[in-house]
């Protein structure tokens, strides 16, 4: 469950639109086209991001939120390390279709040739880095602005998705297309938010984080 949490964290990428039902205090956006040409503007200029998250999960058996804190980096155009660093140690690295799991006792390595979900889920980061945020089949989305940013909700179009996801919810900043927080829905009805902090554009990161060897 961790694991499939873990690799959406940048699922924000929007790929068509759909008819969703329009979130308290946002309005729909009326040009979609201005919006993907302003985050793919904004995104060309991005060649890496390093942001500290912190995440609180909801899980319907259990009465306490699981809360836990790491770090986010991504390079392009394909290098991302999502490091959980408390309560637990927890490692996900992507790279090239490669994929290194680590936690506290073992390692784990995937090809993500080898799995149809994980070529999706490579695929969408690579699209939130590049802007082409409405190429991707996998999802319907529907684009919502309050004054200071903007709420990208996407549904799951195709059998995958929809086994991981009911809905993501990406809230990104108005002016810097920043991701300031996602709220991630599971089909059982369990969710998982994350708040992003501190983010930082175009700082330099060793290719070390980015070992899958």
């Amino acid at each position: 469950m961790l694991m499939r949490n873990v690799l959406a964290v940048w699922m924000m990428c929007m790929c068509s639109l759909v008819a969703v039902a329009q979130p308290k205090g946002y309005s729909a956006v009326k040009n979609v086209a201005a919006f993907q040409q302003s985050l793919q503007k904004a995104s060309a200029s991005v060649q890496t991001i390093q942001s500290d998250f912190d995440q609180v999960k909801n899980l319907s058996l259990l009465q306490d939120k699981i809360k836990s804190k790491g770090k986010f980096y991504l390079k392009k155009e394909d290098k991302v390390r999502i490091e959980y660093t408390s309560p637990f140690s927890y490692l996900v690295v992507m790279n090239a279709g490669q994929v290194l799991v680590k936690d506290e006792q073992k390692t784990n390595k995937v090809n993500t040739r080898n799995s149809k979900t994980m070529q999706s889920v490579n695929r969408i980061m690579l699209d939130c880095m590049r802007g082409t945020v409405l190429s991707n089949p996998d999802f319907r989305t529907a684009v919502f602005e309050s004054g200071q940013s903007y709420l990208v909700s996407l549904t799951p179009a195709t059998d995958a998705m929809k086994k991981m996801f009911r809905q993501i919810d990406v809230y990104m900043d108005k002016k810097s297309f920043d991701v300031r927080s996602l709220s991630m829905v599971e089909q059982g009805g369990d969710f998982t938010d994350m708040d992003f902090r501190n983010t930082q554009h175009n700082v330099s990161l060793n290719d070390a984080l980015f070992k899958v060897k």
